[in-house]
């Protein structure tokens, strides 16, 4: 794929956040740079990126995409309570090996090429979890 102002500029958004943004967060951010840049130029380079391995597009029970700058093998938490997508990076590899093994055995063995089944997990952030000590000490 050839170089684009463009996309050189979405690839360092990503890859310069921790938030596991959207496609519009990142034409927010874009546009402060590139005001006359388009939706769907970024649409189509993250995309592009994400194909070409560059970022990873996770895929959110919403519908949404969200993308992360992060390519090395990891998992995502996802707050029941903000709504954050968080890293989580296995105390092991075998871990991580077990999980991925285990869902090639529920979901099918993918095409090499189409990559695993996204790894998603809830619970709560330490920030809302700090959250709901606080409340819970106020009704007591």
């Amino acid at each position: 794929m050839n170089y684009s102002r463009q996309r050189e500029l979405i690839l360092h958004i990503v890859k310069g956040t921790d938030v596991h943004p959207t496609a519009e967060w990142v034409y927010q951010e874009a546009k402060k740079v590139i005001p006359t840049i388009g939706i769907a130029t970024v649409y189509r380079n993250l995309n592009a990126l994400a194909e070409m391995g560059e970022c990873q597009k996770i895929a959110m029970a919403d519908g949404t995409d969200r993308f992360d700058g992060t390519t090395d093998r990891h998992f995502h938490m996802k707050c029941r309570c903000c709504g954050r997508l968080i890293d989580l990076n296995p105390t092991s590899v075998e871990a991580l090996e077990r999980l991925e093994t285990m869902a090639r055995e529920i979901f099918g063995k993918e095409e090499e090429s189409a990559g695993l089944p996204t790894i998603l997990l809830e619970g709560f952030c330490e920030e809302c979890k700090e959250k709901m000590k606080d409340e819970e000490k106020w009704r007591n």
